[in-house]
């Protein structure tokens, strides 16, 4: 009986073929929107998790915020822009606590980068130290970072920001000006490939010069997103970030108007953003994919209606209301499940190709595979069966009257 079914309604789903591809593409925009999202999403959460792997879990991250609120602009490890609570006093007494190898203090500054040719703004202006390099284990490709014996108007580059001002990496001495202040070039990072990390900032794309020069730029005053924190022994871990929230407490006069995380504390922080991020995504995108199935049920009524006389001779002829319900119901599933197959492929294809361009990769796993299919049988389901139920529910006598 169901091959039947599968036979009579693959008959009827190409007899109006273009009504047939119209309501499945549809459910393939629907489909593909949301794996896309849960896909992309999977992956940038992967990425910040294996960072931390390549530290080895020794990193500990101290940023502005309680780290228990919810709201998701609050523990945002993207949120550069919010009023820091850390300072330079912080910054002093962190290093100063045991087992500390590196403290890279991060201070994000608004403006522009500017060379001769051109500007560009929304760059990321970091001001740091020389301990940002080993910390975050970044690699400089040509003469040196940032140090204590730097000039203030000195400034080293991301490679790919260089490319972007120079045409080349090799950037080395050129001249530019950082907030409308002539700087000089004297290093180059190579290109770390993650735009999506712990520290929050595009380091390919940045400009880095010195605390100093950062503080100049704000009346002397250090205002700092971020403090990352490098131990010597891995093993302890906990207890250094629990020394280091001690003793901040203290100097923020017992309130906790920050965070500490340690190790891998520091992936589940950003996963918790990323994870409220994308079920937002989600709840929009399955919009889409609701219309789709308002689609597909207003099709399956007009086909209820047009195809009244056929449900009346296949009731005369001895087929129950179970068989003419299941036969509708078929179709609707029929465009329901290619329109997902279909989705999902397409989906994972835009993924990598957005993914080529933002140096991580989607994550392609069973659970949203199966995510993906499963919403596309729900929708089949949930919006087949009403206009099965009116076509099941046609009184025969009537069916055939309506036609003579």
């Amino acid at each position: 009986m169901i091959r039947e079914q599968f036979r009579i309604a693959t008959q009827n789903l190409r007899a109006n073929r273009t009504r047939t591809l119209l309501t499945t593409l549809g459910i393939v925009i629907g489909v593909a929107s949301i794996t896309l999202v849960l896909a992309l999403g999977e992956g940038v959460r992967q990425a910040v998790g294996q960072q931390v792997d390549r530290l080895s879990g020794n990193v500990i991250v101290v940023k502005p915020g309680n780290k228990e609120a919810k709201s998701l602009g609050a523990f945002s490890p993207y949120n550069t822009a919010m009023t820091t609570t850390l300072t330079e006093r912080d910054y002093r007494t962190v290093s100063s606590i045991e087992n500390i190898k590196e403290v890279a203090p991060v201070m994000m500054l608004s403006g522009s980068v500017r060379d001769d040719a051109g500007r560009y703004d929304d760059v990321s202006i970091i001001a740091t130290t020389e301990s940002l390099v080993r910390a975050l284990n970044l690699t400089v490709r040509s003469g040196q970072f940032i140090d204590n014996q730097t000039d203030r108007d000195t400034v080293v580059l991301g490679q790919q920001l260089a490319i972007n001002l120079f045409g080349t990496d090799e950037a080395m001495g050129q001249s530019l000006l950082v907030k409308g202040r002539p700087h000089t070039v004297i290093g180059v990072v190579k290109n770390t490939r993650t735009p999506i990390n712990l520290s929050g900032i595009d380091l390919d794309h940045a400009a880095y010069v010195s605390l100093d020069s950062g503080k100049s730029f704000n009346q002397g005053i250090a205002q700092i997103q971020q403090l990352t924190v490098q131990v010597s022994d891995v093993s302890k871990l906990s207890a250094t970030a629990k020394n280091i929230d001690q003793a901040l407490l203290k100097n923020h006069a017992g309130e906790q108007d920050y965070a500490v995380l340690a190790g891998y504390e520091v992936a589940n922080y950003s996963n918790d953003f990323f994870s409220s991020l994308v079920l937002v995504t989600a709840i929009v995108s399955a919009i889409t994919l609701i219309v789709s199935g308002i689609g597909v049920m207003n099709i399956m009524l007009v086909g209820v209606t047009e195809r009244t006389r056929e449900i009346g001779i296949r009731k005369a002829l001895g087929a129950t209301d179970g068989h003419i319900m299941g036969q509708f119901l078929v179709e609707a599933l029929i465009m329901c499940i290619i329109g997902g197959v279909i989705g999902i492929m397409i989906a994972y294809l835009l993924a990598f190709v957005i993914a080529s361009q933002l140096y991580f990769q989607p994550t392609v796993s069973w659970q949203i595979i199966t995510t993906g299919f499963g919403l596309a049988l729900a929708v089949g389901v949930i919006f087949g069966l009403y206009p099965a139920l009116k076509a099941a529910r046609k009184d025969p006598i009537d069916a055939l009257r309506q036609y003579q």
